[in-house]
């Protein structure tokens, strides 16, 4: 599989290497230039950009798996806000580094690679997982981020096999 990694509004280097680093075991990774955050995703009642107008700014974007990555604070339907947010089956997924709190150290970085493997997973078909050490539990706030592992139950795993190997990876 291939992923581009698409920052939207300025993202800092070093986590942008970092993701490329951790993500290298789903498949080849590299990152495009720079984006401008979407005017038509604010809203500026709530303050935030909704999530989804990031995967349409991405679909240009070469790959089979396009990851938008901003310090904007994203929003989804029905949601005060999202961590992340893709939808099922699609090429787009997006994370939002503004609630992931204090942006150094490895508990930050932590969290960043398991929001990035969390959409990514629903991009390969993957829906929400009830264990919650699974990557692909929900998370509500950061301490069930926190709680949760990096990795795909067994469960989760076989189901994304089949979408990767598929794609040849």
């Amino acid at each position: 599989m291939r992923i581009r990694i698409k920052p939207f509004g300025p993202v800092d280097p070093d986590v942008l290497d970092f993701l490329r680093t951790e993500l290298r075991d789903l498949g080849e990774v590299d990152a495009a230039p720079e984006a401008p955050l979407p005017a038509e995703g604010w809203n500026q009642k709530k303050g935030q950009y909704h999530a989804t107008s990031l995967h349409r700014e991405s679909r240009e974007e070469p790959g089979d798996r396009v990851l938008a990555v901003t310090i904007a604070d994203l929003y989804s339907d029905g949601l005060n806000f999202v961590f992340g947010a893709a939808t099922i089956y699609d090429r787009y997924a997006a994370i939002s580094l503004a609630r992931l709190g204090p942006r150094d150290g490895p508990r930050f970085r932590e969290r960043v690679v398991k929001e990035a493997i969390h959409e990514l997973g629903h991009t390969l078909g993957l829906d929400h997982d009830p264990d919650p050490r699974c990557v692909m539990h929900f998370s509500m706030n950061l301490a069930a981020t926190d709680a949760k592992g990096r990795g795909f139950c067994k469960r989760c795993a076989a189901a994304a096999e089949i979408t990767l190997r598929r794609l040849g990876t």
